[in-house]
């Protein structure tokens, strides 16, 4: 949610997302859709991206023993 619900042009706000990464592992890629009356960019995508790895299976990371 932005920080506020009426910016007016020139200001700025924030974005709050969080990810739920339960049941997923690898590379796991979300979008978040931008909604707004700017005639120049109504829509605005943001994409998060991360990988998740799989907390049962061992490190693979140089200098661990496995």
């Amino acid at each position: 949610m932005a920080s506020s619900s009426h910016l007016k042009p020139g200001e700025k706000g924030a974005i709050s997302a969080k990810m739920s990464t339960a049941a997923k592992k690898g590379l796991t890629i979300e979008t978040i859709d931008i909604i707004s009356n700017d005639p120049k960019r109504a829509k605005s995508i943001l994409t998060l991206q991360a990988t998740i790895q799989d907390p049962l299976q061992p490190s693979a990371q140089p200098g661990i023993c496995q």
